[in-house]
């Protein structure tokens, strides 16, 4: 094989390396945890309008601001026929999520 033939080989593997990695390491939606107030009426079907009430990012009621929806996160939300429950999935109260919740609000301050 040619020296250009090995570069472009290696060049394709280092590519293909890169998009498995980054899509390991990507960001995920955190799960909806059940054990808060507001959260337990939710159902896989509850419209977007009701995770606004708290979570919209000018104008939610939840105190912690970090809550709100950020800039960052993925514009389909802003889809009025979207449900958050499709990507932020229903997870039953335990202590793992409790846990879980605590750590990542420890992380984002």
């Amino acid at each position: 094989m040619k020296r250009q033939d090995l570069l472009f080989a290696a060049i394709v593997v280092l590519v293909v390396a890169g998009l498995i990695y980054l899509s390991i390491t990507g960001r995920h939606p955190q799960p909806t945890v059940k054990n808060i107030p507001e959260h337990q009426n939710l159902q896989a079907l509850t419209p977007r309008a009701k995770c606004l009430e708290c979570h919209d990012p000018q104008n939610g009621s939840i105190v912690d601001k970090s809550k709100r929806i950020q800039e960052k996160h993925p514009e389909k939300w802003k889809d009025e026929k979207f449900s958050c429950l499709k990507c932020h999935t229903l997870q039953k109260d335990s202590s793992n999520a409790s846990l879980l919740m605590i750590l990542n609000s420890a992380q984002t301050k």
